[in-house]
């Protein structure tokens, strides 16, 4: 039974692999010209708080994000604010680490039935694999965190504080599972980004 189960799946997780694969990277491209648009309006002195790392962020720097982002208008009805919460943290970021978190986790367990590895690299392989169900978990409750505090009438020092270790906890699970944070720079690197015109300074009287 469970050597009929093993092969089974020797066979079903590389496809799962590979369609949460194509799944990521297309909440990924999606979501990056709405996360262009974010860090144009934050920029000079300030960062989306998942861009705030290693040392994470504390409440006021989250007050400063929203204040900012709220009084950037992006048509009669939305601000800039509306779209950080939607469609960027639900859900494109939140499809982006359940797909990543499946195609990694997915791989290695794959790894593991067919290669039967054993010893440091076996011990090394099942590290990567619960990495990967790591990232998913922390990357997913910090983005619904994130989005409750960015349309929470009082932010709270407490939950912000979750916030930050999550969003921490994201990126140390990431990097440990290998296969995810080599898509994640590939991405980066491929996906291209929107441009904006430079202001242009008054010309002199």
């Amino acid at each position: 039974m469970l050597s009929c189960l093993a092969d089974a799946l020797r066979y079903v997780l590389p496809a799962v692999s590979f369609i949460a694969l194509i799944v990521g990277g297309i909440a990924y491209v999606t979501n990056q010209p709405y996360r262009d648009e974010i860090d144009h309006a934050l920029k000079p002195d300030l960062k989306a708080p998942e861009r705030m790392l290693p040392r994470g962020y504390n409440a006021d720097q989250v007050r400063q994000v929203k204040q900012r982002l709220h009084g950037e208008l992006v048509d009669d009805r939305r601000t800039l604010l509306d779209v950080y919460v939607s469609p960027v943290l639900y859900w494109n970021d939140i499809v982006f680490a359940v797909a990543i978190a499946v195609f990694s986790a997915s791989l290695w367990l794959w790894v593991l039935l067919q290669f039967e590895p054993t010893g440091i690299a076996r011990l090394l392989v099942i590290i990567f694999a619960a990495s990967s169900v790591l990232y998913g978990i922390a990357d997913v409750t910090e983005d619904v965190m994130l989005a409750r505090l960015f349309t929470a009438n009082r932010i709270s020092t407490g939950e912000v504080r979750i916030a930050s270790v999550l969003t921490q906890i994201k990126m140390v699970s990431i990097t440990a599972s290998v296969a995810g944070v080599m898509v994640f720079f590939v991405l980066s690197l491929l996906t291209p980004h929107k441009t904006f015109a430079p202001v242009n300074s008054p010309a002199p009287s």
